[in-house]
């Protein structure tokens, strides 16, 4: 199949710095891709990294890909790109040949079926606004929090007030970003292992201490994230939860197989991808929310702008960019 190929760079400010122990974001660049086939089927894609570091390796990748060029010679030339070309390439490669239809609307805009990020820096205050607002009308919530931001007596502390406040319709995720060494994450794990309302830690430990996680893993569920983006071939090893980036993967029509043949332990979370990337995104937690084990996802729904980069409708955002 001959193609024609096309892309559009963006950039944008979220409504809210978010922040983890590694870093920070509070503006995203990246690229829309459009595919045109020769009978004049189209597929689009997001070219969206996590790190400012790789976007001049992304803008040197992406100039080699001529305009014209066929199916084969592309799927070849993208090997040894950057996950995030392949994972837009192979996107749009999916839409074209009908591998993914995607439906007008996913009602993931309502409260309630996303995960919520807390302020790291009003953990509690924000707790109870939240519950203010959401709770008192007998919503189920999940929130996220990020830890490894400050010192850890101060973060025991919070997660003490945090625990005494919750009640059995929320659920709360704690995100380390590889953080914490093996005596912080045991300690956490120890206060942790048997209460009701953690759905997870998520990468507790570094990203090459798979040893560490198999054995927190043992004492409460451990969900890894970076690691899978280091180390793919976790993605069949790792008996535990797992966080799942379709646009960082080099390609997630993986992902898209394995929750349509039902595979457990899932989780589907955003890199603050546009309304391109955002379609896999809904597209996939709808599955997983079929699934044998199903959670909401992590979308960040509050994050983003009013602008037409959310749309839901591809042709709209690539004509308008």
């Amino acid at each position: 199949m001959n193609l024609i190929f096309q892309k559009k760079s963006y950039s944008f400010k979220l409504s809210a710095k978010v922040e983890n122990s590694k870093t920070n974001y509070h503006t995203k660049s990246g690229w829309i891709i459009k595919l045109i086939s020769n009978d004049k089927k189209i597929g689009f894609g997001e070219v969206s990294p996590l790190h400012k570091k790789d976007l001049k390796k992304c803008t040197k990748q992406l100039d080699m890909i001529p305009e014209y060029i066929e199916e084969f010679n592309l799927s070849e030339q993208i090997n040894i790109f950057h996950p995030c070309i392949q994972s837009a390439i192979n996107s749009a490669l999916a839409e074209i040949n009908g591998k993914i239809i995607f439906k007008e609307n996913y009602y993931f805009d309502e409260i309630g079926k996303t995960a919520i990020l807390l302020n790291h820096e009003n953990v509690v205050s924000d707790l109870n606004d939240i519950k203010k607002r959401y709770c008192d009308i007998g919503k189920s919530l999940t929130l996220k929090w990020k830890v490894a931001l400050k010192n850890n007596h101060e973060e025991e502390a919070k997660l003490e007030e945090i625990l005494s406040k919750i009640g059995n319709n929320i659920k709360l995720r704690i995100d380390a970003n590889g953080s914490w060494g093996r005596e912080i994450a045991n300690r956490w794990a120890d206060i942790l292992k048997d209460n009701k309302n953690i759905d997870w830690l998520e990468q507790p430990l570094c990203v090459d201490d798979i040893d560490g996680m198999t054995e927190l893993n043992k004492k409460i569920p451990i969900a890894l994230d970076e690691s899978l983006l280091k180390f793919p071939t976790l993605i069949d090893e790792w008996k535990g939860w797992q966080i799942r980036r379709p646009s960082q993967e080099n390609n997630p029509v993986k992902l898209l197989r394995e929750l349509e043949n039902k595979k457990a332990l899932i989780s589907i979370s955003t890199s603050f991808e546009t309304g391109i990337g955002k379609r896999w995104l809904h597209h996939l937690s709808s599955l997983q929310l079929q699934g044998p084990t199903p959670k909401v996802p992590g979308l960040a729904m509050n994050k983003f702008p009013n602008s037409f980069l959310f749309l839901n409708e591809a042709k709209t955002i690539w004509d308008q960019l």
